[in-house]
């Protein structure tokens, strides 16, 4: 009977054990991977991938990471990115880093005709 008990326990440790680090809480950093609606200097509106829309705040050691220098407000609507947040007690997301990649395909512009 012990080892029965002993088995049970040990699996439900081993199940609740992996999907525990799937939650969000707050104090530790999350990605956030979506395509920005706005940009300010002290905050980022973005869509994420599940179409939910997120804001992110800035502050003055939010590194922005891009081929070209930038400032968090020079960032496009359209742009894709991929941010670095902590989430706070409550509930909102404040970015240490944000990667911006490219404009999204249908957003370019044509090519030239010739």
């Amino acid at each position: 009977m012990k080892r029965a008990v002993s088995t049970l326990v040990a699996l439900a440790v081993l199940t609740f054990g992996y999907s525990l680090p799937s939650f969000a809480h707050e104090g530790h950093d999350h990605k956030i991977v979506g395509t920005v609606t706005m940009a300010a200097a002290d905050h980022v509106m973005l869509k994420d991938k599940d179409g939910k829309d997120v804001t992110v705040k800035v502050t003055k050691d939010t590194k922005v990471r891009s081929k070209a220098a930038m400032k968090v407000e020079d960032l496009k609507a359209g742009a894709r990115v991929v941010i670095t947040a902590t989430q706070e007690k409550d509930q909102s997301f404040t970015a240490k880093t944000i990667e911006v990649g490219g404009a999204p395909a249908a957003a370019a512009a044509p090519p030239a005709k010739k």
